[in-house]
């Protein structure tokens, strides 16, 4: 299945390594622990960032068998050295417990991570436009309604979240995840094809595309639905 990014949720990187011991990615090079997501790519971006801080990214332990839900509880507790975050959801979680955390930003290291997360759709097999379009319409309005009133946002998501969280730390969330949201005045969901050309770039140099020569920007988003 070809995939299509047709609208991002977010239009900037709103993650980060972080760690409650380390002060530098090139600490993490000292035999520390690195709690994985197993995740593509990201054995190749903590590798590029504890290398572009001078570091031996081949002493890193990559600790691979606890839960994705559990890693950021594995850097408070010791079990783990650093793990990757969502700053408007983990980073909001070490604010209101005062867990003194230290965030290390991929763009800090040379790393293009581009758009994530992203709404896509089947490229070969794909309701019609007018139906994306209506479907994008809504979306967006969805997120502009929710960054404009941040505590109507956070009372539903109290209902809906499960495990349930606390109103307080929601409306921490929301209001944080906002600043996310857009960028450089770009509607929320547009695209901006230099960051995708720049994901690419960095993806191939680093050999992690296995047929880059069948991979072309146009084909993995549009804005087509997103105007």
């Amino acid at each position: 299945m070809k995939l299509q990014a047709i609208y991002a949720i977010l239009q900037k990187d709103a993650s980060a390594i972080v760690s409650t011991k380390l002060n530098s990615m090139k600490e993490l090079g000292n035999g520390k622990k690195y709690g994985s997501y197993n995740a593509k790519y990201e054995d190749a971006i903590v590798t590029a960032m504890i290398q572009k801080d001078g570091g031996d990214s081949e002493k890193v332990q990559v600790e691979r068998n606890h839960g994705k839900l559990s890693l950021f509880d594995a850097v408070k507790n010791g079990s783990v050295d650093a793990t990757w975050i969502f700053v408007p959801w983990e980073g909001v979680e070490a604010q209101m417990e005062h867990v003194d955390t230290k965030h290390f930003l991929l763009e800090d290291y040379g790393i293009p991570y581009g758009y994530s997360p992203v709404i896509a759709r089947n490229a070969a097999k794909s309701p019609p436009g007018e139906v994306l379009s209506a479907f994008i319409a809504a979306t967006r309005e969805g997120y502009e309604h929710a960054m404009k009133h941040p505590h109507e946002t956070a009372d539903i998501l109290h209902h809906i979240t499960t495990p349930q969280r606390s109103k307080d730390f929601l409306l921490m969330s929301q209001t944080s995840i906002n600043y996310y949201y857009t960028d450089l005045g770009l509607k929320p969901g547009f695209m901006d094809s230099t960051k995708w050309t720049a994901w690419l770039k960095w993806l191939k140099y680093h050999n992690l595309l296995t047929r880059p020569e069948e991979i072309r920007e146009q084909d993995i988003f549009t804005n087509e639905f997103a105007r």
